[in-house]
């Protein structure tokens, strides 16, 4: 059985959360967390090779417990604080 490790970060490797999307965007995996934290309503999110590298980015409360497994190449994170940014 596989098990997620989240290794003490806000984000893991091979996994994906059931539905909640409220909007994506074609992007490198390593931009789709700061993306999330930079979009008030995301709370969490999950990026797949889906042509070329889409972030989908979610809303609703959840906990890391709720992650499903999925492929090797997808990445999940919650959003890990409600900061307020200025633009």
């Amino acid at each position: 059985v596989y098990t997620i490790e989240w290794n003490g970060n806000n984000w893991a490797m091979g996994c994906d959360w059931n539905g909640n999307d409220f909007s994506n965007l074609k992007t490198g995996g390593e931009d789709c967390g700061p993306l999330c934290e930079r979009t008030p309503e995301c709370s969490h999110f999950t990026w797949t090779d889906y042509n070329g590298g889409t972030c989908w980015m979610k809303k609703g409360k959840v906990k890391k417990s709720d992650a499903i497994t999925s492929n090797s190449y997808f990445v999940c994170g919650i959003k890990s604080s409600k900061k307020i940014y200025i633009y």
